[in-house]
């Protein structure tokens, strides 16, 4: 049985439309919330590490001191080639965690924002894919990192980092109420801006279906790669 590390940093920023996935598999999830200063676990307590998404940024130590030991750890779990999944702000602490900026954007983008594919190494994902986008931070590329992805206003829209690491600045795992979900998080509602879209515009759900069948493409590749490095480690024993 694989264990899998989920680090939570708000309620209902959780893994979405994954659960399906990880459901019918022999996988066991414990989840971390970090926004409640619950204790993290050792790089050695877990096999996949999802890093999910939330309302706060990367950079900000001061207001919420775990992010300092949240980064130590997936750095840690990055060298230990642990297979890693970071969406919006978890991508943006993998970056961090390894090095690299992350930094206020010029726009905020929200609701669902064509995507293009820009390296063959994100062969999951369409050449465009229309993802639910929920940013105003982004993140420039660790050393080493493929970029695969850009969108309008957004020139790293996800980097792939060795074999086992993939930061997303978008949420595939997007589902029906996820919407709902992050708009309870912000008492304002809403901001302005060109790259906001409306309630109705963001409410449709015409796009779940690609975003899911793009989700469950890359975590089959991740689970692949996981396995071949497992039987490389048992050869090595032997």
């Amino acid at each position: 049985m694989q264990k899998v590390a989920v680090f939570q940093h708000a309620e209902g920023e959780w893994i979405g439309s994954m659960t399906d996935w990880f459901a019918d598999k022999d996988f066991q999830l414990q989840t971390y919330r970090l926004d409640l200063n619950e204790s993290l676990p050792t790089v050695e307590q877990f096999d996949w590490l999802l890093i999910m998404g939330g309302p706060m940024s990367a950079y900000d130590e001061d207001i919420h001191s775990w992010l300092v030991a949240e980064k130590k750890i997936i750095k840690e779990a990055i060298e230990s080639d642990k297979t890693i999944l970071g969406i919006c702000l978890g991508g943006q602490l993998i970056a961090s965690s390894m090095g690299a900026d992350v930094y206020r954007n010029a726009e905020q983008e929200v609701g669902w924002h064509a995507i293009t594919k820009t390296d063959s190494c994100a062969n999951w994902m369409p050449d465009t894919l229309v993802p639910l986008s929920w940013h105003y931070d982004c993140f420039e590329l660790p050393d080493g990192a493929i970029p695969f992805a850009s969108s309008a206003i957004t020139p790293y829209q996800g980097f792939k980092l060795g074999e086992n690491v993939w930061a997303l600045q978008f949420h595939l795992e997007a589902q029906d109420n996820t919407v709902s979900s992050f708009l309870a998080l912000d008492d304002e509602g809403l901001p302005l801006g060109e790259y906001v879209q409306s309630e109705a515009e963001i409410f449709t759900t015409q796009h779940l279906e690609q975003c899911r069948q793009a989700l469950y493409s890359l975590l089959e590749q991740m689970n692949s790669r996981q396995a071949l490095s497992n039987i490389s480690i048992a050869c090595s024993i032997f």
